[in-house]
């Protein structure tokens, strides 16, 4: 990864803890940097921070404060006002988060996957997004969302967008010429090449795979859903929920498989091992799916526009198709 400063020592990886995707594609980062011996410190809270210290259980961690994002509506706008004081304190907290650490570790390099406060003086800031233009129906409501979206990215010195600057994958999402500093650093993916089509003849041990995570309750209630939808299924199925909290307590049949959080070999052992892949839309899925040659169902989180704009601009494209609700399954034998 050439992109990465060569005068950089010591640096600080903080992914945000908005589901498991932000924290997941920085693991290529991570390796990379530690193959360059550089001295890594990762910095998140939640389920993110449990993920990467599962992944690196030898390197510095710390915590930070959480954004205690809650998707409990299906209005984007009502999402944002609801989530709008938790976001603002948790960017004031983090930024100050930030210069201590920058401080206590002497690091001279950071590197926020969408985490808008954590940056400091002292050191060269890198920010990582795919968002440069957040959609919104509400024309005014994207204005909104754009602007401050554009304030927060622009106050870092780099922003690293993984993507290819054809916007293969993202779209309108990584269009914006007011973002300074862009950068395409190409799709990141914690799988690597050589799992492309090593894995194509793998035993297929499951008909379907859930792989399910993001912010709660959206999660829990699609979970419980499509357990519902596919209680009487005699298919082999797999749920991989990305948290060990909130388990489900629903008695499942025997051709159920439930695991709460995996490692990166673990689930790919799951991904290479399933005829047909269901999962929400989030961008670092789609990543990982393209990086491995494979398509998935898309099934988006209600309110997340950015989630709802990659599931449309994909269907049909690249093996991917956009799942409108859980009552499509059975016309997609998903069932």
């Amino acid at each position: 990864m050439d992109f990465i400063p060569s005068t950089a020592h010591t640096i600080i990886i903080a992914p945000l803890n908005w589901g498991l995707g932000h924290a997941t594609r920085c693991i290529p980062i991570i390796y990379s940097l530690l193959a360059n011996n550089k001295k890594v410190i990762l910095a998140s809270d939640g389920e993110a921070l449990q993920l990467l210290k599962q992944e690196f259980p030898s390197l510095l961690h710390e915590s930070l404060p959480g954004y205690k994002v809650r998707y409990d509506s299906d209005s984007l706008l009502q999402i944002v006002l609801g989530n709008s004081t938790n976001i603002a304190q948790a960017i004031r907290k983090e930024k100050k988060a930030a210069k201590q650490l920058v401080n206590k570790h002497d690091a001279d390099l950071i590197i926020s996957d969408s985490r808008f406060g954590f940056r400091a003086q002292k050191a060269h800031n890198i920010i990582i997004s795919h968002q440069l233009s957040p959609q919104a129906a509400n024309s005014l409501l994207k204005t909104v969302l754009e602007r401050g979206n554009r304030y927060f990215l622009n106050q870092f010195d780099e922003c690293w967008i993984p993507d290819t600057a054809d916007h293969k994958l993202s779209g309108l999402l990584s269009q914006n010429n007011k973002i300074k500093c862009q950068r395409y650093i190409g799709p990141l993916s914690r799988f690597n090449k050589e799992s492309n089509s090593a894995d194509t003849n793998a035993t297929k041990n499951f008909d379907l795979s859930i792989i399910l995570s993001g912010p709660e309750p959206a999660r829990s209630k699609l979970e419980t859903e499509l357990i519902k939808t596919l209680a009487t299924s005699s298919k082999k199925i797999c749920l991989v929920r990305g948290t060990k909290e909130l388990s489900t307590a629903s008695p499942l049949s025997s051709n159920w498989k439930i695991y709460d959080r995996l490692n990166s070999e673990q689930l790919l052992d799951v991904i290479t091992g399933s005829h047909k892949i269901l999962s929400r839309s989030g961008y670092t899925s789609i990543m990982d799916y393209t990086q491995l040659g494979i398509g998935a169902y898309l099934i988006p989180t209600p309110g997340q526009t950015e989630q709802e704009y990659l599931a449309k601009h994909l269907d049909g494209q690249y093996g991917f198709s956009w799942i409108k609700s859980t009552a499509s399954l059975a016309s997609m034998d998903l069932i």
